[in-house]
Order: structure tokens, then C-alpha cells, then sequence
């Protein structure tokens, strides 16, 4: 399964190409997990009524990554072990990116700071193929 960070999804609702045609791939093959934070920051962000309610919709039909309340602590906890506040990466973003570790799933961002901080086979790139 191929987590997608806020980056993708703003980049997919926006209809930016050539992300908007993958994401729709994967979404219609199923392969799209998603996690609390990744939906609560977009949710932040919805400017009217409507793109909440999209966001809102897919919050409701995708299948979702574990986290847990207590997934902020630990994640805040290990920070300075992964040396994430000198390479600029926040709470959310740490928490994404070990929630996609410990599932071992895939993470598609656009992100540079999470890309140079992650091993190369747990990042997704527009490139890859269909066989996951």
C-alpha cells in the first residue's frame, strides 16, 4: 500500500499533473492507505464547505494506517534519535514517516526533507510501476 503525504493529496486535488492521473490509478486499484494526520492537515487547510466535505468523503472510503494517541509521544520522544529538528522535519511529518515504517507500506511525498531522510525503497516515485 502506498501512503500519500499532504504534498500528493494537495497536488491530486488540485489536478496537477502528471500526480493527479497516478493518484487516480492507484486510488482505482486500491493501493492508497492513508493516516489521521495526512486527512486532519488537509482538513485544516480546506478553504469552504465543499473541498471539506470531498476530504471528508475519502477520509470515509480509504483504508487507514494504525495510529494511535500515543503515536505523537513516541514519535516526539524518538525525534532527536533520527536527528528530525535539524533536518527541519516537523511532528506530522515524523509521524508519517514511521507510521509507513512500522506498516510497511510505501510513502509518495513531494516533501525534499523526508525524501533525503527516508531509505530510497520505502519512498514511492511517480516512476515506479503498478506491481507493488
Amino acid at each position: 500500500m502506498i501512503l500519500l503525504d499532504t504534498s500528493v493529496w494537495i497536488e491530486f486535488f488540485r489536478q496537477n499533473e502528471p500526480i493527479a492521473s497516478q493518484v487516480s490509478t492507484l486510488l482505482s486499484e486500491q493501493k492508497v492507505i492513508t493516516i489521521e494526520p495526512v486527512f486532519s492537515e488537509l482538513m485544516f487547510g480546506a478553504r469552504n464547505v465543499q473541498e471539506k466535505n470531498v476530504i471528508r468523503t475519502f477520509w470515509q472510503i480509504l483504508p487507514r494506517a494504525e495510529f494511535r494517541e500515543e503515536s505523537l509521544f513516541e514519535t516526539s520522544s524518538s525525534a532527536s534519535q533520527n536527528d528530525y529538528q535539524d533536518k527541519e522535519i516537523g511532528l506530522i511529518d515524523a509521524v508519517i514517516m514511521r507510521s509507513t515504517q512500522r506498516g510497511g507500506h510505501l510513502l509518495w511525498t513531494l516533501d525534499e526533507r523526508i525524501i533525503s531522510s527516508m531509505d530510497g525503497t520505502q519512498l514511492f516515485h511517480l516512476t515506479d510501476s503498478g506491481d507493488l
